[in-house]
C-alpha cells in the first residue's frame, strides 16, 4: 500500500491544475471544444475539458486551435472551410463529412468525404417553368491532402450540363483545375489553376456551281483560368471572402474579368454568403 502522506492524482485533476493555456479546438465536424492541451505527439492531442475530462483527441480530426478565452465562448468553425464563394479550397472533406449547400436559391448542391482524401460534389438548377431536360446539372469529384495545419493542396474535375435532350457535347462544360490553399481557415490565401474546355459547332455555307452548299464544322477549345482567392475572420460570427477570376482568353479584357467580395456569417452548423459578383 502507499505510505499515507502520499497522495494519487488522476489524470483529469492533475490536468485541470495545469498551467496549460484554455484553448478552441476546431473540430472538422463542426464543433468546437475548450479545452486545455496537456499533452501532444504525432498523432493525438490530450486533452481536458473544462469540466476536468481528460481524453485523447486524433489530430486529424482538428481542423485548428484557437487560442485565447474568447470571452463570449468559443467561436463557430467555418463549416465552408473546403471552397470560397463557389470554388473549392485546397482542403479536402474529412470522411464522413459533407454539407448542403444553395447558391441563389435555385442552384442547390452537396458535397460527401468518401474518404480523407477523396470528395464528391453535386448539384442542379430547379429554375421554375424549365423542365427536368433544361436544367443545369453537375459533379465534380476531387482529391485532397492537409499536409499540415497552414498548407493543403486538391485537384479534381467539374463536369456540367446546360440543358438539352441530346446530351450533345456543345451544351457540356468540362474544367481540370488544381488548387492550393497556404494558412489556416481563419485566414487563409487559396490559388487555383483550370483548364476550362467547350466545344462550338458552327455550319458555314458557300456556292457551287448555282447551289448552295452547306459544311458543319466543330472546334474544341481550351481556356486557361486562374483563381485567386481567400477568407479573413473578422469577428466571432463573420469573415470576409473573396474570389477572382482571370479568364485567359482573347475575348475577356482585364476590364471585363469577374471578381466577388462577401461577408460569411458563420453559426456552429449554418453559414450564410452575401457578396457581389464585379
Amino acid at each position: 500500500s502507499a505510505p499515507a502522506d502520499e497522495t494519487e492524482t488522476t489524470p483529469a485533476a492533475a490536468a485541470t491544475e495545469s498551467p496549460a493555456a484554455i484553448v478552441t479546438l476546431r473540430m472538422k465536424d463542426g464543433n468546437s471544444l475548450r479545452v486545455r492541451i496537456i499533452d501532444e505527439d504525432g498523432e493525438l492531442y490530450r486533452i481536458v475539458t473544462a469540466g476536468g475530462l481528460a481524453m485523447d483527441v486524433p489530430r486529424d480530426a482538428v481542423a485548428g486551435i484557437d487560442a485565447g478565452e474568447g470571452g463570449d465562448g468559443p467561436r463557430p468553425s467555418d463549416s465552408n472551410y473546403t471552397r470560397l464563394l463557389f470554388s473549392p479550397t485546397g482542403r479536402p472533406l474529412g470522411k464522413g463529412e459533407g454539407y448542403f449547400s444553395d447558391h441563389y436559391v435555385v442552384f442547390p448542391g452537396f458535397a460527401y468525404g468518401v474518404t480523407d482524401n477523396l470528395s464528391i460534389g453535386a448539384g442542379m438548377s430547379v429554375v421554375p417553368g424549365l423542365g427536368l431536360d433544361e436544367q443545369v446539372f453537375f459533379v465534380a469529384p476531387r482529391l485532397g491532402k492537409q499536409f499540415s495545419d497552414r498548407f493543403a493542396l486538391s485537384a479534381g474535375v467539374l463536369f456540367a450540363h446546360a440543358g438539352g435532350e441530346d446530351w450533345s457535347d456543345d451544351e457540356n462544360l468540362g474544367v481540370g483545375f488544381a488548387m492550393a490553399t497556404v494558412g489556416r481557415p481563419d485566414r487563409s490565401l487559396t490559388l487555383g489553376l483550370g483548364v476550362a474546355r467547350t466545344v462550338e459547332h458552327y455550319e458555314t455555307y458557300r456556292v457551287v456551281n448555282g447551289r448552295y452548299l452547306s459544311e458543319s464544322h466543330r472546334e474544341v477549345s481550351h481556356t486557361p483560368v486562374v483563381v485567386v482567392g481567400g477568407t479573413a475572420r473578422l469577428s466571432r460570427h463573420l469573415a470576409f471572402v473573396s474570389e477572382n477570376w482571370l479568364v485567359l482568353h482573347d475575348e475577356f479584357k482585364i476590364s471585363e474579368q469577374p471578381f466577388a467580395l462577401g461577408l460569411r456569417f458563420l453559426g456552429d452548423k449554418l453559414s450564410a454568403d452575401v457578396g457581389v459578383i464585379l
